[in-house]
């Protein structure tokens, strides 16, 4: 008997029973079929994380400018931005380049968390990456902070689209037990994709619907794929349809802000996406630094700020926080190639409707130094738990696996 989408999607988003599992299981199903027996925390709102990954280290010191003191510029003789005309305060400036961002703050709408990072710093990209995406400093984790948070205040969601990373590669912010999470580059990704030499073909989604139910009472692993699979037919055919009939007045820039653009679309869809990922690079600048350097500032600035006046012009800043972060900042003193290398803390930002802007955070001191290396005043950690508390209504205690002190951001 033929079954129909509606029949499809009654079973492909009903719950399924606990039920034991066989040592013949391949283990990554095990994990996925076992996530309903996960600890629950409180259920999400339906507010929207985004993250914004800028990786290879960007230059907190030439972003958030210590213009008013002298040990900058002393530190940094040819490299130092002397132009002052993005003041924030009589310490503070802005980046030249970073004209988008300076309007956002101005607007309220920009909080810049000063002198952000962890105790006994790493300078290893991987590993110091490895720590903000699991929040874990003190030990090797191999689940995501994002990971914990879909697994505990996202598994009753029925949504396929929990979280979505807007690129190829899956960061490890986002692994998780209960469930793959898709990477995408454009909501053309979506599309169900058939092998024009197999039995199926385009116009043959209703027989794989078929022949996934009627495998699906065989074992609990074909019953929990089964459900993966029709879900996933069901959730590309609205994505589809929704970016079809998206409109935008906003002119996005390339590069980061076409990857904003999608995530603009299936955030109008309403999909339940609860978190995005996005990772842009070029910020390892350990040589000639300053022009380069000021392009990357500026177009991350444009690219977020058409972003959001994309979703105020739809209704919906106010449910969307966009969060900036690198995995670490640089030295103070620059190097010999007009540049600077490795460092520790550096500033996060904070971007939306909801976020109560302005600096927050104690500036680093440039003469109290860390080996030559600026050292951290706010825990990284701080800024992701007010996130998952204020934001996404989880318990950052049990996401963290331990309790850091809100921050006045929401």
């Amino acid at each position: 008997m033929s079954t129909s989408r509606r029949d499809l999607l009654r079973v492909g988003l009903s719950g399924l029973a606990v039920v034991s599992l066989g040592s013949t299981m391949p283990a990554f199903l095990s994990r996925l079929a076992m996530a309903d027996q996960l600890p629950t925390t409180q259920m999400s709102r339906d507010n929207i994380l985004v993250v914004i990954q800028l990786s290879g280290g960007n230059d907190g010191l030439n972003t958030v400018i210590p213009y008013a003191q002298a040990d900058y510029y002393k530190a940094r003789p040819v490299i130092g931005i002397k132009d002052q005309k993005l003041k924030l305060n009589d310490q503070l400036m802005l980046n030249p380049s970073m004209v988008a961002f300076k309007e956002l703050y101005d607007q309220g709408h920009l909080a810049i968390v000063n002198g952000c990072g962890y105790p006994q710093p790493s300078r290893s990209h991987f590993r110091s990456m490895e720590i903000w995406q699991t929040a874990a400093p003190d030990k090797q984790e191999t689940i995501g902070w994002l990971g914990h948070y879909i697994d505990h205040a996202l598994r009753g969601s029925q949504s396929m689209m929990k979280a979505v990373n807007i690129g190829s590669e899956l960061p490890q912010a986002l692994v998780n037990v209960g469930g793959p999470v898709p990477s995408i580059q454009t909501v053309q990704d979506f599309r169900f994709k058939l092998d024009n030499n197999s039995r199926f073909d385009a116009k043959m989604e209703d027989q794989i619907i078929r022949e996934c139910n009627a495998v699906r009472n065989e074992s609990p692993a074909l019953e929990f794929l089964s459900r993966q699979a029709t879900n996933a037919i069901i959730e590309t055919d609205n994505i589809r349809k929704v970016s079809e009939n998206y409109k935008t007045e906003v002119n996005y820039p390339k590069g980061l802000g076409e990857q904003l653009r999608t995530i603009a679309q299936l955030i109008n869809g309403n999909f339940g996406t609860r978190v995005f990922y996005v990772q842009t690079g070029g910020y390892d600048t350990h040589s000639n630094q300053v022009d380069g350097h000021g392009q990357l500032l500026g177009g991350i600035g444009k690219a977020i700020q058409a972003f959001h006046a994309d979703l105020a012009s739809k209704g919906l800043n106010d449910k969307v926080t966009t969060m900036c972060f690198s995995e670490f900042g640089r030295r103070v003193q620059q190097n010999s190639s007009n540049g600077t290398d490795h460092g520790a803390a550096g500033p996060m930002f904070l971007v939306g409707g909801k976020v109560k802007g302005g600096l927050h955070g104690a500036y680093p001191s440039l003469t109290e130094l860390d080996g030559g290396d600026l050292k951290y005043t706010t825990d990284f950690r701080r800024v992701y738990a007010t996130l998952l508390d204020k934001w996404l209504a989880a318990d950052s205690n049990a996401v963290l696996g331990g309790k850091f002190e809100n921050l006045d951001l929401l």
